[in-house]
């Protein structure tokens, strides 16, 4: 039993030097991207523009920096998805060229990654097309400890850093804005209450709407007004809006969901929901606005067809998902 023992103790000092020998390694990747990762850019087609990606080395070692391109989709569930470069019907990868595949950057040095977008001379081409440009920085290989015999087992552990550059071009003023409000969910539980709205841009072009929600008491007065999140919403893909409402005292409202895209586009829903003092149970009726209203518009001026309420479980209203 004691020499079983000791044998064990030999493999783990054996492993031990690799082990500390990964402590550097864990805190590299000292790459980064200084002048943004959206960049956006409104042209026409057929014109061709240039542009860059500043890269700065924070760090004293040399790092050497991999560029490659993929598509990018998103979902209001918060997954993403980066397809290989050309699968997204609006993906403008093909159009992108960048100057290098791969660079190796000098310690505390800084440079810039150029590339050319050339857009194609067809006039069928409107609203918005995005893809992105990856920034990777390699990891340098494993290296053995010196000394060490072959028999003894290497352990290497590698730290990928990537940064993503959106690179988005817009048709004109071109593409249709629509939104389309897919689902809702009064989630409640011991320390919040949040009104959850997932939207899908059904239309052409990007929209970056401002969101709140405006309270309505039974009488129709305004309780109270609740900004939200600011998300960017591409074509065919979705986003949730959170409204905390942690401090409504309990009642019955309507809740009208606005998102202002700041332009002559604003899109709104209308809910009904009860909130009670246990703050247990809730279940919103909605009714659905997804055609733009005017930028004046009222609550009235986004008033839609009633659709089925959607009640919530009681594994939701705890916050489980």
């Amino acid at each position: 039993m004691k020499l079983e023992i000791r044998n064990k103790a030999k493999r783990i000092g054996a492993l031990l030097p690799a082990l500390l020998a990964l402590i550097p390694i864990l805190g590299r990747a000292q790459v980064g991207v200084v002048n943004g990762l959206t960049q956006e850019k409104i042209c026409a087609a057929g014109e061709t523009f240039e542009s860059y990606i500043r890269l700065k080395n924070n760090g004293p070692q040399e790092e050497t920096v991999k560029i490659y391109q993929t598509d990018y989709l998103f979902n209001y569930d918060g997954k993403s998805y980066y397809d290989a470069p050309g699968k997204v019907g609006r993906s403008n990868a093909a159009w992108i060229l960048p100057g290098a595949k791969q660079i190796s950057l000098a310690g505390f040095a800084q440079t810039d990654v150029r590339f050319t977008c050339k857009v194609p001379a067809n006039p069928v081409l409107n609203g918005t097309y995005w893809s992105i440009i990856m920034v990777e920085v390699v990891p340098p290989a494993p290296q053995g400890r010196k000394g060490a015999s072959a028999k003894e087992i290497n352990v290497g552990i590698s730290q990928v850093m990537r940064y993503g550059v959106q690179v988005v071009t817009h048709i004109g003023d071109t593409g249709a804005r629509k939104i389309k409000f897919v689902g809702s969910e009064f989630v409640v539980n011991e320390v919040q209450k949040t009104l959850q709205v997932d939207v899908e841009n059904t239309g052409d072009r990007w929209l970056r709407p401002l969101s709140y929600v405006e309270l309505y008491d039974d009488s129709g007065a305004l309780a109270g007004k609740i900004e939200g999140e600011r998300w960017r919403i591409y074509p065919g893909t979705s986003a949730r809006f959170k409204f905390d409402l942690g401090k409504v005292p309990q009642g019955k409202y309507k809740a009208l969901v606005v998102l202002d895209n700041q332009d002559s586009f604003v899109f709104g829903a209308q809910y009904a929901m009860a909130i009670d003092g246990v703050v247990k149970s809730a279940a919103p009726a909605v009714k659905k606005a997804p055609v733009p209203a005017s930028k004046t518009g009222t609550a009235a001026a986004v008033k839609g067809a009633p659709a089925k309420a959607k009640s919530v479980s009681p594994a939701k209203a705890s916050g489980a998902k």
